[in-house]
């Protein structure tokens, strides 16, 4: 099942050819499974064409009235100075966690060198020229981690050749680690490796939490990947808290082309974590993402969730 948790996502063929449309792409990649695939693309004040991948659907990002997204996304416009080679933001982050770090240039000819100062992230990545100053490439320059929300300060500079930079994006990215089966053939989607598609809903490290949660957003989504080696029937278990009173928000747990709807418990306490068991999915082999989407926010959060196993049924 193709999930499309970027609402400012248009096919290329709906956008109106003029300059303030173009102006808005950001990006442009297509969707392959689960896989993200960035597309070089040329553009110019009146013309727009992407190269590479034929067979998917292309599809781009393009920039909103502000640079967080509500998918949890940041897109930064660039504001550089050619002189100093060098371009900085002021981002008031809303909430603390992990993202990896793009950059979408162009550079004509040459290389240049990338340094990013965001968070204490200063490792360097070389650019290779993409063949003309209009033609634009997305790469990965790494990933950072807000430890507190508030005000961050990012820093871009380049050594070498100055590319023209289209856009630096802060797509979320997992807290923790991989996914796979235990020998049992299990699979546990822990809060600490979850993937954060919010403005709020985030990772609590603290011991005495170890928990997704300050869940008040209905918009706010999250998600696990995972691999499947060995595959059969589940049962779904979703280990949550919820506040006294504040129980009753509907959810919907989507994996593999499959969805369960679950109603929230009232636990007495966002961190008294009970099981739950949901439901039964069939998971074949192969990469699955496990989602979690709120469909109905009863009072002031959603839930606390500090895991959810997938028990193989013999």
């Amino acid at each position: 099942m193709k999930h499309r948790i970027h609402f400012l996502f248009f096919t290329i063929a709906g956008l109106a050819a003029h300059a303030d449309s173009l102006e808005q792409i950001a990006n442009v990649f297509v969707e392959d499974g689960l896989k993200l695939h960035h597309i070089e693309f040329s553009i110019t004040d009146t013309h727009f064409e992407s190269h590479g991948d034929k067979k998917h659907e292309i599809l781009t990002e393009r920039y909103g009235d502000t640079p967080q997204q509500s998918d949890g996304r940041i897109l930064l416009k660039p504001n550089g100075d050619a002189v100093s080679q060098a371009y900085s933001w002021d981002y008031n982050a809303s909430r603390p966690g992990k993202y990896w770090v793009e950059l979408v240039y162009a550079l004509a000819k040459g290389k240049s060198t990338a340094v990013p100062n965001i968070s204490s992230y200063r490792i360097q990545t070389q650019l290779d020229d993409t063949g003309a100053a209009n033609r634009f490439r997305n790469v990965t320059l790494g990933k950072v981690y807000f430890v507190e929300p508030g005000k961050q300060k990012i820093e871009l500079k380049f050594r070498g050749e100055m590319p023209r930079v289209r856009a630096l994006i802060l797509r979320p990215a997992p807290e923790g680690e991989p996914i796979g089966q235990a020998l049992d053939r299990s699979v546990l989607l822990h809060a600490r490796d979850v993937t954060l598609h919010s403005t709020k809903v985030q990772y609590e490290t603290k011991p005495h939490k170890n928990t997704v949660g300050y869940w008040v957003n209905a918009t706010d989504r999250v998600c696990w990947d995972f691999t499947v080696t060995s595959d059969g029937m589940f049962d779904v278990e979703i280990h949550q808290g919820c506040g006294n009173g504040q129980g009753g928000s509907l959810v919907a747990l989507e994996v593999a082309g499959q969805k369960l709807d679950f109603t929230v418990k009232d636990t007495g306490h966002f961190q008294n974590f009970i099981p739950y068991r949901v439901g039964t999915v069939n998971l074949p082999k192969g990469e699955h993402r496990f989602w979690i989407k709120p469909l109905k926010k009863a009072r002031n959060a959603i839930m606390d969730v500090r895991r959810i196993r997938l028990i193989p049924i013999n």
